[in-house]
């Protein structure tokens, strides 16, 4: 009886809650507490030292667990080949792994599975990366072999046709999409045509088909080199343990390299917002791009625009998302990013937006944009966003893995790699004038870069009585159509 009784309770008080108001429930909000003061956490010491043959080591000692990853970076990304090559450094960094010496790929792959460790190999935009991560008592033997596949690897011809197909396949996937169209319609129409970042780091299908193994080894032969590169080694290794691993696996390396030039990235000049379309017909949805090129994380107002970006698309709470998502309900996400490269990176809003809310949701962003640029944040809302960025940054960093990816930013930014020892503090310390000044000294939100992929037939005339700034029309290679 008890137990109806409860039940009959708690039915009756469900039923009036639904009954109330709508109105009235949602003045039933709860103030959050203030946040707390900031935990101590100390950022792992950093090590350095070199091996006879040039190679630098980085050391990042956590000892939690018996885990240790060995990545190998090499300055031999994309923005180091010609235009005409675009996509070799890519396809040279995949096919490290596919054999070396009496080893083929399905060799190598048999050995690593067998010491239980993660391996890969591959090139982006800036650096080639071989990777390897395993339990310490068997880490020096799977170093050694991943090692083996950077200093001498076979090159498989039936492998680089392979790699090659692989290549071409992902190319036409991406470029499948809207997201796919925007993202290189955006960095063709924000970087000069000679800027390596103008180009997609894994090449197009013009450049990528005529690549064969000449070019290839020609490319390792002349790009890999020990004092082109930096061991990263993170996790349970003491100093000591750190040298003889490195020199186990990369002490014979030898060859050199001419000092590299140093990376531009030529923005190209405009006068006004330029309005790109690319069409995709019969999309139901559109890939948008809002923002500019010209931001580095040497800038001396780098944590400001940190703080700024989280405010404005950084965090789930932020104002574009709040307002394209949870407002109007034009998308499922909004977001904005700094994305920062050796000689000039990017600022973008990004968003995928339903087509017939296309046009409304260039608006909004455009407006966000504006806002940032002409009004103070709000210390409240300043803090609130920081303070998630700072507390959140030790669980950012709790793996080796994490912790390898925060120091290969640190290398290839330029940044001392004791950059994070005091990261939380000076970014906890950065004020509203601070985010301020950076934002009208950074951001032209009347000379932005606006790109949509979507179907034209739908968005264009839409998008075009809006006035947002001159409009192109480019085929899916950057031709200017229109």
């Amino acid at each position: 009886m008890r137990g109806n009784l409860h039940t009959q309770k708690t039915f009756a008080l469900v039923v009036g809650a639904m009954l109330l108001p709508v109105s009235a429930i949602r003045t039933q909000t709860v103030t959050p507490p203030p946040a707390a003061p900031l935990r101590p956490y100390v950022f792992p010491s950093v090590e350095q030292f070199q091996l006879p043959n040039g190679l630098k080591v980085i050391l990042v000692e956590k000892h939690t667990l018996p885990v240790v990853e060995g990545r190998l970076l090499v300055d031999a990304g994309a923005m180091r080949e010609s235009a005409a090559k675009s996509g070799l450094a890519s396809l040279t960094g995949s096919l490290l792994s596919e054999g070396t010496g009496a080893m083929d790929g399905a060799a190598i792959a048999r050995a690593m599975d067998a010491f239980g460790a993660q391996y890969f190999t591959n090139a982006g935009y800036s650096v080639a990366a071989v990777d390897v991560v395993a339990l310490k008592n068997v880490f020096p033997q799977a170093l050694e072999l991943a090692a083996k596949t950077v200093i001498a690897p076979s090159f498989p011809v039936g492998e680089i046709s392979r790699v090659k197909n692989r290549a071409l396949a992902n190319y036409q996937q991406a470029h499948a999409r809207t997201a796919g169209l925007a993202a290189d319609a955006f960095i063709r129409a924000a970087f000069d045509s000679s800027a390596p970042f103008s180009r997609p780091a894994s090449g197009t299908p013009a450049t990528i088909t005529p690549l064969t193994r000449d070019d290839v080894v020609n490319w390792h032969r002349t790009m890999y080199a020990p004092s082109a590169a930096t061991l990263l080694l993170v996790g349970d290794l003491t100093p000591a343990e750190a040298r003889s691993v490195a020199q186990q696996a990369y002490g014979t390396w030898s060859g050199t390299r001419s000092a590299p030039a140093t990376i531009e990235n030529p923005i190209r000049p405009s006068s006004g917002t330029r309005v790109i379309l690319v069409d995709r017909p019969g999309s139901v949805q559109s890939s948008v791009i809002i923002g500019q090129a010209g931001f580095r994380a040497t800038d001396p107002d780098y944590l400001s625009m940190v703080a700024l970006n989280h405010v404005f698309g950084g965090g789930f709470s932020n104002r574009v998302n709040l307002n394209l998502r949870e407002k109007h309900g034009y998308t499922y996400g909004a977001n904005s990013t700094l994305d920062l490269r050796p000689g000039s990176g990017a600022f973008r809003v990004s968003s995928e937006v339903r087509t017939n809310a296309t046009d409304s949701a260039l608006v909004e962003v455009v407006n966000e944009y504006k806002r940032i640029v002409g009004e103070p944040i709000p210390m409240t809302e300043l803090h609130g966003s920081v303070n998630n960025l700072v507390s959140g940054f030790p669980s950012s960093v709790q793996t080796v893995q994490q912790l390898a990816g925060r120091i290969q930013q640190l290398i290839i930014w330029g940044l001392p790699v004791d950059f994070y020892a005091t990261y939380r503090e000076r970014l906890a310390a950065v004020t509203p004038e601070e985010v301020r000044t950076a934002a009208t000294s950074r951001l032209t939100p009347n000379n932005v870069i606006v790109v949509v992929a979507g179907d034209l037939s739908k968005i264009e005339a839409p998008i075009r009585a809006r006035n947002l700034g001159t409009v192109e029309v480019w085929d899916v290679n950057g031709n200017k159509v229109r």
